[in-house]
C-alpha cells in the first residue's frame, strides 16, 4: 500500500509543474458578427471571351481555326486600345469527344479547341461598340460584368468597418448584460470560418445597384459595386 502511494505522489508531482504553467483561458467571452460594405463606382467592363472551335476528326485543322480567331481578336483588342497588362488568358486546351450526339442520335468523334481570353475595358461606355464588333468578328461567345479599379484596395477598408461594427454591438451587448467588454480574443473572416454564411452574405451584397440619373440608354445609369465583408470577432466579457 505504502508503494502504491508513494506511486502515486510521484506521478502528480511530474504534472503539477506543467498544470502550473498553463495560463488560464478566459471563461467569460462573447462572439459576435460584424458586417460592413463599401459602394464603389463601376468604372471599368470585364470581359470573357471563350474561343471554342471543332472539327470531326483532323485536330490541326480546328487548331488552325482557333489560331486564326486569336489573331483577329488579338487585332480587334489592339483596335480598341487594350492595354496588355489589362489581358488574361487560359491555355488552349485541344480534346477528342467521342461521345458527341447530333441531332440525328448518331454519336460522332469530334476534335475540340476550347480556350478564354479575359479584359477589362476601361471606358465602359464604348461596351457597346466593342460588343458588336466582337459579334461582327465572329467570337459569340462572352460574357461582360462590371468592375470598379478601386475593389483590391478597398478590401482592408471594408474589413476594419467589419470589425468597428463588431465591436460597436459587442458594447451594447455587454452593457445590456451589466458586464464590460474586453480585450479582442480573436478575429476571423467568415470566409475562412463559416463558408456557407459568407456565401449567402455575398450573394445578397455583391448585386450591382442602380443609381439615379437616367440618359438615352441604360448604359448611361451609373453603376456601383458593392464591397461586403462579414467578420467573426471573440471579446473578452469583465
Amino acid at each position: 500500500m505504502r508503494k502504491l502511494s508513494f506511486f502515486v505522489l510521484s506521478i502528480l508531482s511530474l504534472f503539477s509543474p506543467a498544470v502550473a504553467q498553463t495560463p488560464d483561458l478566459p471563461v467569460n467571452r462573447i462572439v459576435v458578427l460584424g458586417d460592413a460594405e463599401l459602394e464603389l463606382p463601376a468604372d471599368q467592363v470585364r470581359i470573357t471571351v471563350t474561343l471554342q472551335f471543332s472539327d470531326p476528326a483532323d485536330a490541326r485543322k480546328a487548331y488552325v481555326a482557333h489560331q486564326a480567331a486569336e489573331k483577329r481578336l488579338v487585332k480587334l483588342l489592339k483596335d480598341y486600345q487594350i492595354d496588355e497588362k489589362e489581358i488574361r488568358y487560359t491555355l488552349l486546351q485541344v480534346q477528342k469527344n467521342d461521345g458527341s450526339i447530333y441531332q440525328n442520335g448518331q454519336q460522332k468523334p469530334e476534335v475540340i479547341t476550347n480556350q478564354q481570353v479575359i479584359f477589362e475595358l476601361n471606358k465602359p461606355e464604348r461596351y457597346l461598340d466593342l460588343q458588336l464588333a466582337l459579334i461582327n468578328g465572329g467570337f459569340n461567345r462572352f460574357q461582360a460584368g462590371y468592375r470598379s479599379t478601386k475593389q483590391e484596395t478597398s478590401k482592408n477598408l471594408v474589413l476594419e468597418k467589419a470589425v468597428e461594427v463588431a465591436r460597436e454591438k459587442a458594447a451594447i451587448l455587454a452593457k445590456a448584460a451589466g458586464r464590460t467588454l474586453g480585450t479582442v480574443l480573436s478575429v476571423r473572416d467568415t470566409e475562412e470560418t463559416d463558408p456557407v454564411l459568407q456565401r449567402g452574405f455575398g450573394l445578397s451584397a455583391m448585386d450591382e445597384v442602380v443609381r439615379v440619373g437616367y440618359g438615352g440608354s441604360l448604359l448611361d445609369i451609373p453603376q456601383t459595386i458593392r464591397i461586403p465583408a462579414q467578420v467573426k470577432v471573440t471579446f473578452e466579457l469583465k
